[in-house]
């Protein structure tokens, strides 16, 4: 397998992963983003669907495993595999001392509506912090949701830290970014439920809310919750029970409750357990 050596920090290539590992703006301009390790590395090699049209490896750091797989992606993906030196390589890297593999890989297109409308879906209203962002896509996935839609201002989902938050999860869900409350109401083809601290139902008392169709859970940013314009739009308020004494959970943890409850109510409804 020819590997192509990159020497210098003007080459082009150089200039537009570094842009990419750094600049939001640049990676959806572009539609490529850049994943860093062994194991992002074997999911996207898993995902036919998945393009990748670069394979970066450090000259020095590189483990043999890191090496096979970039000839493994090379040959499944059709890229090409550049060896860059250690200093380079650490200098579009968003990881410190990585493994030393990277993929530059084509951000998947935005889904239609019809794709999406009528499925289950987990809605972030201001979300901005990236390892919460990607915490949230890895538990919808766990739960069997395969839809993430964002607020205009939530973080961008596709950036190097959401992505390693993720663990790969975004390759298994589909993301629709910067959808408007009131575009969501107009497009979303079934309930639209708020996770809010402030009032609403008992979340493990009420009786089931799976039982009418596709539902999407609303989850605010940490501080301010769902925004006023979420919260009116919504069809159905829950909060969660948790113990005297603590305040709030993390939007990651309130939404991996929801969300799993979902999940248990409908499997204990398929099974007939009342």
């Amino acid at each position: 397998m020819t590997h192509l050596l990159i020497e210098s920090d003007a080459n082009p290539r150089v200039k537009r992963w570094k842009r990419l590992a750094a600049d939001a703006r640049f990676l959806r301009r572009e539609g490529a983003l850049l994943i860093e390790g062994i194991h992002l590395a074997e999911v996207v090699l898993e995902h036919p669907d998945v393009k990748v049209s670069a394979v970066i490896l450090s000259g020095g750091r590189s483990t043999n495993e890191a090496a096979g797989l970039a000839d493994k992606l090379a040959d499944a993906k059709g890229a090409k595999v550049y060896v860059l030196s250690d200093r380079l390589y650490d200098s579009i890297s968003p990881v410190e001392n990585g493994v030393g593999i990277m993929c530059e890989v084509e951000i998947p297109e935005v889904p239609s509506d019809d794709a999406w409308r009528s499925l289950d879906a987990l809605y972030l209203d201001g979300v901005q912090d990236s390892g919460n962002a990607g915490t949230l896509i890895r538990s919808a996935a766990a739960a069997g949701v395969r839809v993430v839609i964002t607020s205009p201002g939530a973080a961008c989902l596709w950036t190097p830290k959401v992505l390693r938050a993720g663990m790969g999860a975004h390759f298994s869900v589909m993301i629709i970014e910067g959808c408007p409350v009131r575009q969501l109401r107009e497009r979303y083809a079934g309930r639209l439920l708020a996770a809010d601290a402030r009032g609403g139902e008992n979340l493990f008392l009420a009786p089931d809310y799976t039982a009418r169709g596709p539902i999407c859970w609303m989850m605010g940013a940490e501080g301010p919750g769902l925004s006023d314009e979420a919260l009116a739009a919504t069809d159905e308020r829950y909060w969660i029970p948790i113990a005297e004494g603590v305040e709030s959970l993390n939007v990651a943890v309130a939404a991996a409750v929801c969300l799993f409850d979902s999940s248990r109510r409908r499997l204990l409804r398929d099974a007939g357990t009342p």
